[in-house]
């Protein structure tokens, strides 16, 4: 029910009680009326009408007398602020990419409208101006919040010589950097030590350079160190051959707890905000681990320190559909493998040559066969196990596809290794030598909701902008925010809708630091989605990543649409946002 004083003062002035006159008429450019407005606080909805000009939000309330170039009827529907996602690899092809990929359609019809880039410590381009430059030579369908990347600025400063603590003369360049960074509009310092070339820095390195970034007011965001057993890089076979940093836990287990207390000792020595980014609990053995880490940013928060989480909603992580054997046994008997999965050597064409005949010299010797076997079985129960494992490619066997790997060795008669196994020796090829590719469901639904649930945790994608989806590709970059409030909030009542637009548009904003972005409020940007919230749902899926949505009819960017009933438009209004400015 609306109850506003100017309804109120027709009712009293019939007493002699008001002495407020109504204000006249007003005219917007564009003007949503009757919608359920959730203003991005977590409070709840409340039924208002919302006038825009030049892109601003200017009036919201009773607005029943009001005019507008362009007049939707909301009723029904809930308006909300544009959703704020927290981890976004489009940096990449909005810098160079054109005009149809720039428009992000399949991020936009999410209802993203602002985007944190420089994910995982890596800019597209350096400077910072050269990438601000970039996004704003041929537009951009979103606005953009520029990083400054700890991996680009190590590069910048070591070059190929990297795998090494920074020396102090280093470090300090790479401070003057930081510094640069941020004085060309950059909102913090983004991280990656979990890969090349951050994983080789010590914690100390990261604090100094946040240092810089506290000077600034601004934030601090890593993909942490590791969210699985061990590092993304290793396996078991590796482990005693690898040297850890000199201020890693002595021995090889470094664990996703060391990851999160390495991220809350950044934010305790510098005082700054830090987010531990698109958080999870990845494989079996470490499910369990959002209690953990909630635990300790709650003691962490209660002592003053700024923690927080993101999180896309999904039990499967990472980008694309994987492989289970380790690349090195399709290489030659012997070949270095000291450096990890990601070392950069493995892209050499010359050590694959040969590769169904290297895998089988490697069953061929017992202990090299067992390593194969110990290094296999890890990554299969690091994304859920053969029974959460679906097969999403299969060139030379399509019935394959859909099925899990348990399934198929069990019909078989076989274990999931030898399964595994025998599809890189009947089905594999030189594009595909382990013959099909899987989608590990590597996530427990009960981390996935308790991160979820905590007030700490905002929103992201960790997606891109995909023009054709393929078949093994992550849902997220389709479905991630119909995703969350389609299971999440109306089927599963895990968390409330005010909750759910909070954590995805004012909370983001929070930890970011937008002043004029993350609310349905007067004086903040239009950027603004409407959706039914009985209808919205996603349809990506990992067989079909690319599957539509529903139920999100309209999106506005700086108060121009982007999507109009359900339909991409094409627009490019977005705009960089700049650290201290107002781009409106």
């Amino acid at each position: 029910m609306r109850f506003t004083v100017a309804r109120s003062c027709t009712v009293f002035a019939l007493l002699g009680l008001c002495f407020v006159s109504p204000a006249g008429a007003q005219s917007f450019d564009l003007l949503i009326r009757d919608g359920r407005v959730l203003d991005g606080t977590g409070n709840p909805e409340v039924l208002q009408d919302v006038g825009v000009r030049d892109g601003v939000i200017v009036a919201v309330g009773d607005l029943s007398d009001a005019t507008a170039d362009h007049v939707i009827d909301a009723t029904g529907m809930h308006v909300v602020p544009g959703f704020i996602d927290m981890h976004s690899h489009a940096d990449r092809a909005l810098f160079g990419g054109d005009v149809e990929v720039r428009a992000a359609a399949n991020l936009v019809a999410q209802g993203i409208t602002t985007i944190v880039v420089g994910p995982d410590g890596r800019n597209p381009t350096w400077p910072v101006s050269a990438e601000i430059a970039g996004y704003e030579r041929l537009g951009v369908g979103m606005n953009i919040v520029p990083m400054v990347g700890h991996g680009t600025v190590r590069s910048v400063v070591m070059g190929d010589d990297y795998e090494r603590p920074a020396t102090e003369a280093e470090i300090e360049r790479m401070q003057s950097l930081v510094r640069q960074g941020m004085e060309e509009g950059a909102f913090g310092l983004g991280a990656g030590p979990e890969y090349r070339p951050g994983r080789f820095a010590t914690t100390e390195e990261i604090i100094a350079l946040a240092s810089v970034v506290s000077e600034y007011d601004g934030f601090y965001y890593a993909h942490q160190r590791s969210q699985s057993p061990l590092p993304l890089w290793l396996t078991p076979s590796i482990v005693h051959d690898y040297t850890p940093p000199p201020t890693w836990p002595e021995g090889w287990r470094l664990t996703a707890t060391d990851g999160i207390h390495e991220t809350i000792r950044i934010g305790r020595e510098t005082g700054i905000r830090v987010v531990g980014t698109h958080i999870k609990a990845k494989g079996p053995t470490t499910w369990g681990q959002s209690a953990i880490d909630v635990m300790a940013i709650e003691r962490a928060r209660a002592e003053g320190v700024q923690v927080y989480l993101d999180q896309y909603p999904y039990e499967t992580f990472g980008g694309g559909s994987v492989e289970i054997i380790p690349r090195w046994y399709y290489a030659p008997v012997g070949t270095d493998r000291s450096g990890g999965l990601d070392d950069p050597d493995w892209g050499r064409a010359e050590l694959m040559e040969g590769w169904d005949e290297n895998l089988r010299a490697h069953l061929d010797d017992p202990e090299l066969h067992a390593e194969l076997v110990t290094d296999t079985e890890y990554i299969l129960d690091l994304q859920g196990g053969a029974d959460r494992h679906v097969i999403v490619i299969s060139p030379r066997d399509g019935s394959l596809v859909g099925r899990t790997l348990g399934d198929v060795a069990r019909e078989n008669g076989l274990s999931p290794i030898e399964q595994v196994i025998q599809f890189a020796l009947e089905l594999g090829t030189e594009q595909l030598r382990s013959g099909v590719r899987y989608r590990g469901l590597a996530g427990s639904a009960e981390d996935v909701e308790r991160y979820m649930r905590q007030e700490f945790t905002a929103t992201s994608t960790d997606g891109a902008i995909v023009p054709e989806a393929r078949p093994g590709q992550h849902p997220r970059y389709y479905g991630t925010y119909p995703h969350k409030i389609a299971t999440y909030v109306r089927d599963k009542g895990t968390i409330t809708l005010p909750f759910f637009v909070r954590s995805s548009a004012g909370l983001p904003a929070q930890i970011v630091g937008l002043t004029d972005r993350g609310y349905v409020r007067e004086g903040q940007a239009a950027d603004l989605v409407v959706f039914d919230f009985e209808r919205v749902q996603d349809h990506a899926t990992i067989l079909d990543p690319g599957g539509h949505n529903e139920g999100i009819h309209y999106v506005f960017v700086n108060g121009r649409m982007v999507v109009e009933d359900g339909r991409v438009t094409g627009a490019l209004p977005g705009v960089v946002l700049r650290r201290g400015a107002d781009d409106r």
